[in-house]
């Protein structure tokens, strides 16, 4: 069996001002070369799992317990400087809206540029500007001096996406986080950009977390799902089977399994098959109103008749 690139075992994230749980029993790998989605809605604590991936958290927020492997190493447990020396290198970030990340005083070449210095990429000016046009033609991309020396308001949207993934790629990550990259972008520039995420993946072998709250661009990417309500992975499953027939009423609600409304990007809508599938997580939160939206969810895990 593959090792993953990396794996999340029972993360919990809290307030330090009352212990209250943000996110709780989180646990999943992911196979280098492959992408996990994470989708849930607006406030389900996707984002804060995958900026855990970065040993990242939020001001007024602690790692209560649990541990994020990658390269051997728990990240959440790796002092502060050598966490930052990771990030970048060993696990890089897509944020959602690329205009805001890329500094708008930087030309593009400039950007790129720090990125390899930053994690000492090569030994020379002239190695770092072989990988910039390597970089650049791997996100469809031109390298001429041209474009490269336009600053980031002078791209257009997908552009500038195309510029965060060509950063965030740049040093061979083995792991990689994206949240919500295609969020603004027309479906047709969006199409190319998720093809672009995979392609690279596959190539340089990078295991990645796609954070969405979109369940057909999920379908069209990621090789494996997990779905987050109220601070908790409630189902987790491959692609093929989360889609064919999600176990949990929730995910059903939002267009997966039963109900076919799913639209995968240059697909078709799906119908229910199976209620679930081998080996899938299917969790029933106990919800009892908003009031009591953070409940525990209780998890079993379901396998087909006569496994071990």
């Amino acid at each position: 069996m593959t090792e993953p690139a990396v794996a999340v075992s029972d993360l919990r994230l809290e307030l330090v001002s009352t212990g209250e749980d943000i996110v709780d029993e989180i646990s999943f790998a992911i196979p280098p070369g492959e992408v996990l989605g994470l989708v849930g809605e607006s406030g389900s604590g996707k984002t804060t799992v995958g900026l855990a991936l970065l040993g990242h958290t939020r001001r007024g927020v602690r790692v209560a317990r649990g541990s994020v492997a990658i390269a051997g190493r728990d990240v959440l447990s790796l002092p502060s400087d050598e966490v930052r020396a990771m990030r970048g290198g060993v696990v890089s970030y897509v944020p959602q809206d690329p205009s805001a990340a890329l500094n708008p005083n930087l030309r593009v070449v400039r950007q790129l540029e720090e990125v390899l210095v930053a994690h000492r990429f090569g030994t020379s000016d002239e190695e770092r500007h072989a990988r910039i046009a390597e970089m650049l033609a791997e996100v469809a991309l031109p390298s001429d001096g041209g474009f490269v020396r336009r600053y980031p308001h002078q791209l257009s949207g997908g552009q500038q996406q195309r510029v965060g993934l060509a950063m965030a790629f740049a040093c061979r990550p083995r792991v990689i986080v994206l949240d919500e990259p295609t969020t603004g972008l027309d479906v047709t520039t969006q199409a190319h950009v998720l093809r672009t995420v995979r392609e690279l993946c596959t190539a340089h072998g990078v295991a990645a977390l796609y954070v969405s709250h979109d369940l057909a661009v999920v379908a069209n990417l990621a090789h494996s799902v997990a779905l987050m309500y109220a601070g908790r992975i409630v189902e987790i499953g491959p692609n093929r089977t989360f889609f064919a027939g999600s176990a949990h009423p929730y995910a059903r609600g939002r267009g997966g399994g039963s109900r076919g409304a799913l639209l995968p990007l240059g697909g078709r809508a799906r119908g229910h098959t199976r209620r679930a599938g081998a080996g899938r997580r299917a969790c029933a939160p106990q919800v009892r109103g908003d009031a009591d939206r953070r409940a525990r969810a209780r998890c079993v895990l379901r396998r087909p008749e006569g496994a071990p």
